[in-house]
Order: C-alpha cells, then structure tokens, then sequence
C-alpha cells in the first residue's frame, strides 16, 4: 500500500499543475450479507438480519482527489458500526475455537466494517471535458465482530470474536466528464487475491454527481456507493466465511484547491 501511495503521489506531483480536492460526507450505510462457520462436517450459516444488524445508519466519511494532466490518484474512507442485543442465530457459529448455541434465545452482536480504498488510474481525454482511466489500488479492510451468547457444550454466556485487517490489491476504472456546471464520476475496483490464510474478493462501486458551485474550488457533492466483500478464513479444519455488502447513497461538500 505504502507502494502505491508513493508512486501515485510522485505521478501526480510530476504533472506540470496538479489540483486537489477534498470531499467529507454524511453517508447512509446499510450492511447486509452473511457469517458462515465449519468445523469438520459440521457447517452453519446466519443472516446480518437474522441477527438484527442490518439497519441504516449514518456515518461520516471523505475523499481526496489529486489531479494532474493525465494521473488521477483518490484516497476514500467509508465504515459502518452497527449493534444489536436481541438477535438469533440460524445455525450454531464457531469463531476462533468457540461455538455460540443456535438456541441461544438472544445473541448480542457488535460488527464494525471499514474501508480505505486508495486508487491511481492514467486518464485519457475524450472531447473537451470527458476521460476515461485504468489504474491500480488497494482497499484495506478492517473486519470485527463480536457474537455473544450460550457455548454449545457448557451452556455458558461467552463471547466469540474475530478482528481482521486485510489489504487487497485491485485493478481500476475510472470515468467522468462535466456537463455544464455538473461533474459527473464513476469508479469502480475489483480483484480477487490470497491474503495470509483467507481467500478474499473485493469490489467497489462509486458513482457521484457534483454542482460546481464556485467552479473549480467548491461544490456539492452527491453519490452512491457499494462495496461487496467475501472472504473464506481457513485455519486447520475449522473455516469461516464472510459475504457482506455495505454501503449507500451520500451528500457533501467539495473543497478544490
């Protein structure tokens, strides 16, 4: 990551005038999918729903753009952090060695999803005011969830826990232009890699819509984003697999420097 940052910063520097902007926004995140576990023969498998962490929720994220005559590198930051104390379970769930009952009457859940998604693509002109870009990038993941309910065998309230950090390389495209005083742009990333002992896949879907208020050096900002993230933890005989998706519409400011 520090890499690509690197050579991203340098291209941009090397253009004869590089501009910046930066974009803070109040997004509208829901979080979806599900947490599977295998132990052996034994698999079981439960919805975010099920155990009542899918809801809305607001959070506050950003991006920074720097620009030049042909180099483009973003640096984007968006999570969620969602809880419940009265969800079920489908299916017993084994994380790190511990198996929560499926009959446990009310599973506490606490997850937190972030992402950091830094991307350079080389664009190319199309008309006037239109390109089009190919790059690279990397998202780095960061995954905690805490389930808390009855142990299998001993009936015991304890908690199951798993926190992951995980870089994922991408291939990128990118593509905008303006339409009057609207500047329109749509990302997306994706790639499927090896990461320590998971096997993961990633891919980021960002389209925004910007009113240029004061040209070049302020506007608002609208858009939607959606990150799809499935990952198959291996650890022995023992496997725990992760299909979210998270993400929503936002608004904010634009800053151009």
């Amino acid at each position: 990551m520090k890499r690509i940052l690197a050579l991203s910063l340098a291209a941009a520097a090397s253009c004869s005038s590089p501009s910046m902007s930066v974009t803070p926004y109040l997004a509208m995140n829901t979080l979806e999918g599900s947490i599977a576990s295998s132990s052996g023969v034994a698999s079981g498998s439960t919805s975010l729903a099920t155990l009542g962490v899918d809801d809305e929720e607001s959070v506050l994220g950003g991006r920074i753009d720097v620009r030049g005559d042909h180099s483009h590198f973003s640096l984007s930051y968006t999570s969620t952090d969602v809880s419940d104390d009265e969800g079920t379970l489908s299916d017993d769930i084994e994380i790190d060695g511990i198996t929560i009952d499926s009959s446990t009457v009310n599973v506490a859940t606490d997850l937190d999803l972030a992402a950091t998604n830094a991307v350079w693509t080389y664009d190319w002109t199309i008309g006037n005011t239109a390109y089009f870009g190919l790059g690279l990038g990397v998202t780095a993941l960061d995954f905690a969830i805490s389930l808390t309910g009855d142990e299998e065998l001993t009936g015991l309230t304890v908690t199951a826990t798993m926190d992951e950090t995980l870089p994922v390389p991408l291939v990128a495209a990118r593509a905008g232009g303006d339409i009057g005083p609207v500047r329109i742009e749509a990302t997306y990333a994706m790639l499927t890699v090896s990461v320590d002992e998971a096997e993961v896949e990633a891919t980021d879907l960002d389209v925004s819509a910007g009113l240029q208020i004061l040209g070049d050096n302020g506007g608002i900002v609208v858009g939607y984003r959606m990150i799809d993230f499935l990952a198959e933890y291996n650890d022995g005989g023992d496997s725990a697999d992760l299909d979210l998706q998270f993400g929503g519409p936002y608004a904010g400011l634009r800053f151009g420097f």
